[in-house]
């Protein structure tokens, strides 16, 4: 059961089920329709007309950013600012430009990983190895991409500090062996 047609901004609707009135906005983007990919010339280009270096039979529409062929639409993608072709898109995926990360390699976690792991009961002895380990990459990688995601830089600030209280304390208790041996 459906109610009046509503205008382009809005207006009030009864519940079909409980009869409540209530007020509807329209937003813009609910009544535009989505405009999809520019469709594709299927007219075979007329004689002294460019045509697209992979598809002969196509119009040229435009030229690659980065190789400088024509390309027809049906060759051609966006890629940030720049028009590419298929070509080139995937020469830039396999040489693993910034821009297709999909992963990255959390070095805040494994930095304070190194750094809380002396701190449990079976892995105490590896500080002489962790403690150091942590400074070097908190240090190392501070300015290093963290995340897919926005992240602080608290991890890395905690296993700095962390590992420098272990290196801290293991210089005194080497100290105070060094000065003071037990007699």
């Amino acid at each position: 059961m459906a109610g009046p047609p509503l205008s382009s901004g809005g207006g009030s609707l009864a519940c079909p089920r409980c009869g409540r009135v209530n007020e509807v906005t329209l937003l813009p983007a609910l009544i535009k329709v989505p405009k999809g990919p520019p469709p594709l010339d299927l007219d075979p280009p007329a004689e002294g007309e460019a045509v697209c270096f992979y598809s002969p039979a196509r119009r040229a529409t435009g030229a690659c950013s980065h190789c400088g062929v024509l390309i027809s639409n049906a060759w051609a993608a966006q890629w940030g600012n720049e028009t590419v072709c298929l070509k080139c898109l995937e020469h830039l995926r396999d040489n693993r430009d910034e821009r297709f990360q999909s992963k990255r390699t959390l070095w805040d976690n494994i930095a304070l990983f190194a750094a809380v792991l002396p701190f449990t009961f079976i892995f105490w002895f590896i500080v002489v190895i962790s403690a150091p380990a942590s400074v070097f990459l908190a240090i190392w990688h501070w300015n290093s991409p963290r995340s897919m995601v926005p992240r602080s830089r608290l991890r890395l600030a905690l296993a700095l500090i962390l590992g420098l209280t272990q290196i801290g304390a293991m210089m005194f208790g080497i100290l105070k062996i060094w000065f003071h041996p037990s007699a």
